[in-house]
């Protein structure tokens, strides 16, 4: 009504008699003034109304709807799952653009904590690189994990047992290798999971440490896809990882050619990282055995044995009567002579219970040196050893050879056995000698011990039931197979009996026998780790018990730690 032109107010009846009649009824019946007569023909305006219709193009506005089909382009939401694929992403609880010393030489040397996901369909399995491009723009790997089982989307700090670890750029050390550049300023460094449609197994090369580059070749045929993280590590002059302390824990590995130990130093400690396990014969020779068998420990970063840069004398020694008193440049740790309990209860090299490198595998089935590792010592002529540490005590002096730096026989004091004679490839102060004669190593700390003397039953996790008392045998034994597992073999004079979970028994005649063994891995491994029993453990092995003809003497099982 409002866009009618404006009438004179007399002539709001006749709109109202129009409007009447549009509405249906009849205008003969409304009333009008005498005068109407005049406008008689006003009725016929009364079409007027229909220009009312006019205000149809009011209507016109009924096209703006029209924008009503703008919201057509409302469906463009549907794209939106198209980050899926982006969907799968690597992260860490270490940190978003830096990566912190401690996961650097230049602290604890650590593995970050890693987690990542959701998994691309199909996945089967994953594989974890860790690269960074030097100056000269090669690529150089410093972690190398490969065989993970697709169950497995997290991997803990100092991660142990899911996957196989292959041998970074600076091997030969299998494991993480902390980011340790050479020179000063920052450096990036990238970690990718890759998730594989199929195991990269069959793809790599057999009964070899598995390298970066080999790895990244492999498993590209079976690529679904991948997710990065880039952190930064910064040194500088005065990264403790640069000290002249560290640098000499760090260059007494060099002593080896296949040390399994890599070194990471704070202010205070040099850490070493290693699994305990030799690259050399382990287990052969042993005459009397508790069947225990040399199997992976986590001395991983945070867990890794602590040697103090700056030994300082104690007030007085500290008795070493049982457990570990060191590590060698092998990443195996040195124990004292002693049967566990104390030395009342033996001496285990007097009592055959070692192997020819002096070392045998402990109830946690961690293997460890009781006396000089005259193997490892095998690497270089007997003279290098007058001058360079063959291990690290857990007071920071250095063990060296049976010779002073003159090449004359040590004179060990009758303190802990070791001397106050310089050596330039030692700390000042004292130094240990290793010798044919008990305590072999040391009766003593001249130092004050890390805390991981009094921590020393933390590093050890064993899974297996108490093991029997040792008992003689011959011939023993080990060895690996194409496969990877690896077979103990023994023969036994006597009968002996075996547990299985502590609570049953198995009876063995006098003969030969075999323990086959094997880390699981792949599904095998996320279906043990699977169990209720097994939870919140991260590596498992298998274990089968028979006679040298392969009959079964008791039934196979699995033990996780």
């Amino acid at each position: 009504m409002r866009e009618l032109p404006p009438r004179p107010p007399r002539l709001w009846p006749l709109l109202c008699v129009a409007l009447t009649a549009c509405g249906g009824g009849g205008s003969a019946s409304v009333p009008t003034p005498a005068p109407a007569p005049a406008p008689a023909p006003a009725p016929a305006p009364a079409p007027a109304p229909a220009p009312a219709p006019a205000p149809a193009p009011a209507p016109a506005p009924a096209p703006a709807p029209a924008p009503a089909p703008a919201p057509a382009p409302a469906p463009a939401p549907a794209p939106a799952p198209a980050p899926a694929p982006s969907a799968f992403t690597l992260s860490s609880s270490a940190g978003t653009v830096t990566l912190p010393a401690e996961y650097s030489c230049d602290g604890m040397g650590s593995s970050p904590a890693l987690s990542w996901g959701p998994a691309p369909a199909g996945t089967r399995e994953w594989a974890l690189l860790m690269s960074t491009v030097p100056a000269d723009g090669s690529t150089k790997y410093n972690w190398v994990l490969h065989q993970i089982p697709a169950a497995t989307t997290a991997l803990v700090r100092d991660a142990l047992g899911p996957g196989l670890t292959g041998v970074g750029s600076d091997g030969p050390y299998r494991g993480y290798q902390a980011p340790c550049s050479q020179g000063l300023g920052t450096k990036s460094y990238t970690f990718t999971v890759y998730a594989l449609s199929d195991s990269v197994a069959s793809r790599l090369p057999a009964g070899s440490a598995v390298t970066g580059e080999q790895l990244l070749a492999a498993l590209q045929p079976l690529l679904l896809g991948s997710a990065s993280l880039t952190l930064s590590h910064t040194r500088d002059a005065n990264s403790p990882g640069l000290s002249a302390a560290c640098q000499r824990v760090r260059a007494s590995l060099a002593g080896t050619p296949n040390a399994q130990a890599a070194v990471a130093c704070d202010g205070q400690y040099a850490y070493v990282s290693s699994t305990g396990l030799s690259s050399r014969r382990m287990m052969d020779g042993i005459t009397a055995t508790n069947l225990q068998v040399p199997t992976a420990q986590n001395f991983l970063g945070s867990h890794a044995w602590r040697i103090p840069l700056q030994p300082t004398p104690a007030a007085a020694p500290t008795s070493a009567v049982d457990g570990p008193i060191g590590i060698a440049i092998d990443g195996v740790p040195l124990f004292n002579p002693c049967k566990q309990g104390g030395c009342q209860n033996g001496d285990t090299k007097v009592l055959g219970e070692l192997d020819v490198c002096n070392g045998h595998a402990g109830r946690a089935d961690d293997y460890h040196y009781h006396a000089a590792p005259v193997c490892l010592m095998a690497d270089k002529p007997a003279s290098y050893w007058d001058t360079h540490p063959v291990g690290w005590a857990l007071d920071g002096y250095a063990i060296l050879g049976y010779n002073d730096a003159d090449g004359q026989v040590a004179q060990r004091d009758a303190i802990c056995g070791g001397n106050t004679k310089p050596n330039a490839n030692a700390p000042s102060g004292y130094a240990y000698h290793v010798t044919e004669q008990a305590p072999y190593v040391l009766s003593c700390f001249y130092g004050v011990p890390s805390p991981d003397l009094a921590g020393q039953s933390a590093k050890f996790s064993p899974m297996r039931p108490p093991p029997v008392t040792p008992f003689p045998v011959s011939g023993m034994s080990l060895s690996t197979e194409a496969d990877g597992a690896q077979v103990l073999a023994f023969t036994s004079a006597r009968s002996f009996t075996t547990t299985e979970n502590g609570s049953d028994a198995y009876a063995n005649v006098p003969g030969s026998y075999r323990i086959r063994y094997r880390a699981l891995q792949g599904e095998a491994l996320s279906a043990a780790l699977a169990t209720n029993a097994n939870r919140g453990k991260s590596a498992c092995w298998t274990f089968q018990f028979a006679t040298a003809q392969g009959a079964g003497t008791q039934p196979d099982v699995t033990y996780c730690r």
